[in-house]
Parts: structure tokens; C-alpha cells; sequence
């Protein structure tokens, strides 16, 4: 497996490389080249300027270089030729040449362009590529993919489930999609090269195909920077991939930006020290979680980026109540309770009396049914039709956000509906858990905000945002099949927890509340 004494060559030697450029165009017989220099930053922008010695284009065009590469259209009429705005050149193809590096790709953008009003002398076209490589080696076998990460990983050092033998260095195993998977965290400020990312994320290739730009990019196990930034509350990204022979030795380094959003550090899902036990903390919640299907793992990540996206503190109070009832929302579908069925949720005492209720209810409509039609009043007929009809399935399937929820935390084990339902209880008003959620759902959705008349309201609108976020966590978690500890997101002090921590007798203050909010 892929050894750490290889890190040095994760630096590009340069941030910027001079030699000669050649740039492709779709359109036929379209190229220019010259002079060029690459220039690479840590967080994996690149950028491309050739200064243009030579070049070939369309007849059509008659030798005018900036409407070609502007992407104008030709239109000849007569003797006299205008051209027509189409849109955005479009790159076939980049090479760069150096004494120290072969850089090639098949797609960018031209980002600017200068010309001398007279001739083409000091003319340059600067473009921004998508798929730049740089070319090390050729025909060895490719054994491994790695990349460097930076983000807030370095909280996880020491957390590591397996270590190389040669060096007795350590890592964080897991298996993707039938193959071999790790990522080796750093120290801050461990590494030699200048550059700080936090750790390195490597895996098998196999006998999977890895030759264009976007079948490397497959290499990566789907969600792993997901489920990166769900573990540690904060953005992580890499700025390129690289791909290795069974010794470690580079043989090309494809430039392509993963994962870092651009959101702020919210509350980690985890710390170091939920590693302490067995099968908990980081490691054993990345080995869960890609032991999970690729399917699987693609309809989970949309709420674990929700999650991670709606931590208390990232945004507005609103927006982060928004982000979060997205992510309940999309959880109760993929378990099936968005739709509940009313009477089946009720105890068979309370199922029998409604249903006696409702069959009365029923028995007095249809009678003023006939009345109408004995009186000739055969315009209410109609509409008496129509509430016989919706009271005839009132009781049936509903989608109904507070109680979805509430049959997702039963469903999971977790008991923050009851512990809740217990508190509302106390109160002379008829606020229920359920009818909160539904009503907070409605506003942030439809109104897009919550209405807040003073700070005390504000503090408890928040608190109820780190209780919602903490409960995101808490059935993620339990979807993915974790059953070690975590990081609360609603708790006074710092420690690890049992996902199942919540029981009927808690606390809302011991569920992070001062008081709870009542109406939105």
C-alpha cells in the first residue's frame, strides 16, 4: 500500500512552470501556440497563458485571430464579411511543454485575450483548463489514486484502525466498493513540503478504467468528502488527484477541484476522543458508511450536506432551521414516513373511538345530504358531496412534517419527541412537539423566515436549531448503521455520547434549551 515516505511528491516542485504551449480548438484547422506559462495555487485554481507566435484558423476568418477566439460567427456577403456572436470558443485540447514538466488536457475556457491594434506582436490568450494533467510517467501500471486534504481533519490524529508494516505509520482503513480505501491525517504543520493539508485520502485502482480526467475522478468513493465534512463540521477539499505505481512513484496528477463549499466550521460530528472505544468515532463510522452501497451512500449524502450546511452559527437562525427541516424531510422519505396513516398511529382504544366518531359525523352529513335534496336546495347538494368525500379519508395517509418526524425518531430508537411532548405538556396552551415542527416547517419553507420579537425569542429559536441539528446527526448516524458515541450539538459540555442518550425523562434544559419556543 501506498507509503507515507512518498508526501513529498503531493507539492507540485513549482507553483509556476514555463516552456511551450499549444492550445486546440473544435473548430477545424483552429490552433495557436508560443510561449507559455502555468501557473498552480494550493487550492487548486490553474490558469494557462500562451503568448501567440504561431497560429492557424478557418480561411473564413481571413486571418483576424480575436473574433476566432471570441467565438464569433463568419458571415460572408459579397466581397464584405461580418461576424456573428455564437458564445464561448470551445478548447479541444492543451499541451504545455517544460524542462521540469508535460502538462496536457482536453477541455477549458478562454478566460481573457490581448491583441496589438496593428499585427498580433505581444498577443496572448490566457484560458482556465478543467481536465489539466501533469504527465510524469507513461505505460507503467497505475495501482493506487491519492489526494492531498486540507480541512479541518488534524482533530482525528491518533484516531487511526491500521498502520503500514514497513514504517509502523498509521491510518484509517476502510473498503469502497470492493476496494482497499484510506486516508492519513497529519499534525498541523506535520508536513515538510510547505504546504499545509491536513491529510491524504488513497485507495486501490484495480481493474477500473482511469484514463480520461473524468474516470479518475470516479476512482474517488462516491461521498467521501461528504462524509469528511459531516465528521468534522468544516469545509475539506483537494485541489487535485494523483495517480501512483505500486511503489508510491507519481505518474500523473490530474488538476481537478473536490469537495471545501465554502461554508464556515459548524458543530463536528465527532472528536478525537470518541475513539476511545470499540467500533467508535471516525474510523468505524467511515468503515459504516462505505459499506453501504453506492446508491445508498448518494441518497444519504443530499441531508448529510444539509446537516452539515445547517449548523447553528453558519447562517441566520431561519436559514439554518430551513437547511435542517430539508434534511428531516429527505430522511422521512427514504424511510418511507412522509405519508402517515392517522388511524394506524393511534392506540386501538383511541383508534376505535375516532372511528365511532368519525362513522357519526358521517351518518349526520349524509342526512343533511338528503334534506338538501328533499328541499330543491341541489346547489349544496354538491358541496356536501364533496366534505362527505374529504371526511370519509381524514383518518387515512397524511403528510404531516411533525409527525413524519416523530415516527422517524421511534423508528430509530430516540425518544427527543417524547422527552419534548412531556415538557408541553405543563403548558396551559395546546403546543405540541409535532405541531411545532409542522408549523416551523411551514413558515421557513413558504415564508422563508421566523418571526422574532425580541432576543429572548432569538435564543430559543437557536436553541431549537442546535436541538434539530443534533437530531440530523443522531439519524444519520443510525441510518448508516453506527452504534459507537459522538459529539453533541446541544449540550453544555464537551464530551462523548451515546446516540440513544435522550430518554422519556430528559431534561429540556439537559436538551440544551433555556425555554423552549411555544408558537412560531
Amino acid at each position: 500500500m501506498f507509503s507515507p515516505s512518498e508526501l513529498r511528491q503531493f507539492v507540485p516542485e513549482n507553483d509556476t512552470y514555463t516552456g511551450w504551449g499549444r492550445i486546440s480548438f473544435h473548430s477545424p484547422d483552429g490552433e495557436v501556440s508560443g510561449p507559455a506559462i502555468v501557473r498552480l495555487s494550493s487550492g487548486g485554481k490553474v490558469t494557462i497563458r500562451v503568448e501567440i507566435e504561431r497560429y492557424s484558423i478557418p480561411s473564413e476568418y481571413h486571418d483576424f485571430l480575436m473574433p476566432f477566439l471570441q467565438g464569433l460567427i463568419p458571415e460572408q456577403s459579397g466581397a464584405k464579411t461580418t461576424f456573428r456572436r455564437r458564445g464561448a470558443q470551445k478548447i479541444a485540447g492543451i499541451e504545455v511543454t517544460s524542462e521540469q514538466a508535460r502538462f496536457r488536457g482536453s477541455r477549458g475556457l478562454i478566460s481573457n485575450s490581448h491583441f496589438e491594434v496593428f499585427g498580433n506582436q505581444n498577443a496572448w490568450v490566457e484560458m482556465v483548463p478543467s481536465d489539466l494533467e501533469l504527465v510524469v510517467t507513461e505505460g507503467e501500471r497505475d495501482e493506487l489514486w491519492c489526494m492531498p486534504l486540507f480541512g479541518g481533519l488534524a482533530e482525528f490524529r491518533g484516531c487511526e484502525n491500521a498502520c503500514w508494516i514497513a514504517d509502523q505509520d498509521h491510518y484509517i482503513h476502510f473498503k469502497a466498493d470492493g476496494q482497499d480505501c484510506g486516508v492519513r491525517i497529519f499534525e498541523s504543520g506535520d508536513n515538510s513540503t510547505g504546504r499545509e493539508f491536513s491529510a491524504v485520502a488513497f485507495g486501490r485502482i484495480g481493474s477500473r478504467a482511469h484514463q480520461t480526467a473524468d474516470e479518475v475522478s470516479a476512482l474517488i468513493p462516491w461521498g467521501l468528502f461528504s462524509a469528511l465534512e459531516f465528521a468534522c463540521g468544516g469545509d475539506v477539499g483537494s485541489p487535485w488527484i494523483e495517480l501512483r505505481g505500486g511503489d508510491g512513484r507519481l505518474s500523473r496528477r490530474v488538476h481537478l477541484r473536490f469537495g471545501a463549499s465554502g461554508e464556515k466550521d459548524g458543530f463536528p460530528t465527532f472528536s478525537r476522543f470518541d475513539s476511545a472505544r470499540a467500533d467508535s468515532g471516525i474510523s468505524a463510522y467511515l468503515r459504516r458508511f462505505f459499506e453501504l452501497g453506492q446508491e445508498v451512500r448518494r441518497s444519504l449524502t443530499p441531508a448529510m450536506n444539509l446537516a452539515r450546511r445547517g449548523a447553528p452559527g453558519n447562517a441566520t437562525v431561519d436559514d439554518s432551521i430551513a437547511d435542517l427541516v430539508k434534511a428531516l424531510d429527505a430522511i422521512c422519505k427514504r424511510q418511507g414516513l412522509a405519508r402517515q396513516n392517522l388511524l394506524k398511529s393511534l392506540d386501538s382504544s383511541n383508534a376505535s373511538a375516532v372511528s365511532e366518531v368519525m362513522a357519526e359525523v358521517r351518518k349526520r352529513l349524509k342526512a343533511f345530504r338528503r334534506q338538501c335534496k328533499t328541499d330543491g336546495k341541489l346547489d349544496q347538494v354538491a358541496i356536501i358531496d364533496k366534505i362527505i368525500s374529504r371526511q370519509a379519508n381524514v383518518t387515512s395517509d397524511e403528510v404531516d412534517f411533525g409527525i413524519a418526524v416523530t415516527a422517524l425518531l421511534r423508528k430509530a430508537g430516540l425518544h427527543d419527541g417524547t422527552a419534548m411532548n412531556a415538557y408541553y405538556s405543563t403548558l396551559p396552551n395546546d403546543v405540541t412537539w409535532e405541531g411545532l415542527l409542522s408549523s416551523v416547517r411551514g413558515q421557513v419553507i413558504h415564508s422563508g423566515a421566523i418571526h422574532v420579537n425580541n432576543r429572548d425569542e432569538l435564543l430559543s429559536w437557536f436553541h431549537f436549531a442546535r436541538h434539530l441539528h443534533d437530531i440530523c446527526k443522531r439519524v444519520i448516524l443510525w441510518e448508516i448503521g453506527y452504534t459507537g458515541t459522538y459529539d453533541a450539538s446541544n449540550v453544555t459540555f464537551a464530551g462523548t455520547y451515546d446516540l440513544n442518550r435522550v430518554t422519556p425523562a430528559t431534561t429540556v434544559f439537559e436538551l440544551g434549551y433555556t425555554v423552549p419556543p411555544q408558537s412560531v
